[in-house]
């Protein structure tokens, strides 16, 4: 064989080895693109969600919002009795919680029983705030006043009577503290109910 040959042998060898595409080069460079950024779009929005995890279908009440993770750096509990017309009753189930908003969320003091027990779950940079019973009243929707009790309005003859931890209380209502197995009886009278109910905090509560 002639060397003029071997070299035309050799050249279109050579030449199929350099029209031959990379493995990338055929990939559709728009679908990749596309998808990249959506993927970072998620990764940005799960990432915002997981840091501030705010409800924004429920706005806030007295600063407290309605969140869709539990805060259990601040975490206790207190109780309600509420007497009307002698018979003692307390807070709805579900009070301050929010099962129909997407997603479902809990302001940092809510209602899990109808066992008046009020959960106070709240995030640790409101370690030194005192809640009090007026922000309870706000987040279940319902007015408190020493005239007015939920869906009760007192009349001239009837009284409002407050005890806390069992001794006796004078002041507006609203500004009760809740602490740590606070105890708080509102009774409206007549008539009154003698010794005020009291309450027994499971344990581990």
């Amino acid at each position: 064989m002639s060397k003029t040959k071997v070299r035309k042998g050799a050249a279109r060898r050579y030449s199929r080895v350099q029209n031959r595409k990379a493995w990338y080069e055929d990939l559709p460079l728009l679908p990749i693109v596309v998808g990249g950024v959506l993927l970072v779009g998620a990764v940005i929005i799960i990432f915002v969600s997981l840091k501030n995890p705010v409800n924004s279908v429920d706005p806030p009440v007295n600063g407290i919002p309605c969140e869709s993770n539990e805060q259990l750096a601040v975490h206790y509990h207190a109780h309600l009795s509420i007497i009307v017309n002698g018979n003692e009753t307390t807070l709805p189930a579900g009070v301050g919680i929010d099962t129909a908003a997407q997603p479902p969320c809990l302001y940092w003091l809510h209602v899990h029983a109808a066992d008046g027990v009020i959960h106070i779950e709240a995030p640790k940079s409101s370690a030194a705030r005192k809640f009090t019973l007026g922000d309870v009243f706000d987040i279940w929707g319902k007015k408190l006043s020493t005239t007015q009790v939920g869906a009760a309005t007192l009349t001239k003859d009837q009284k409002l009577v407050m005890f806390v931890d069992g001794k006796p209380y004078t002041g507006n209502p609203r500004s009760i503290v809740l602490a740590a197995h606070t105890l708080v009886v509102l009774e409206i009278t007549p008539p009154e109910v003698t010794p005020p109910p009291t309450f027994t905090f499971p344990a581990g509560e």
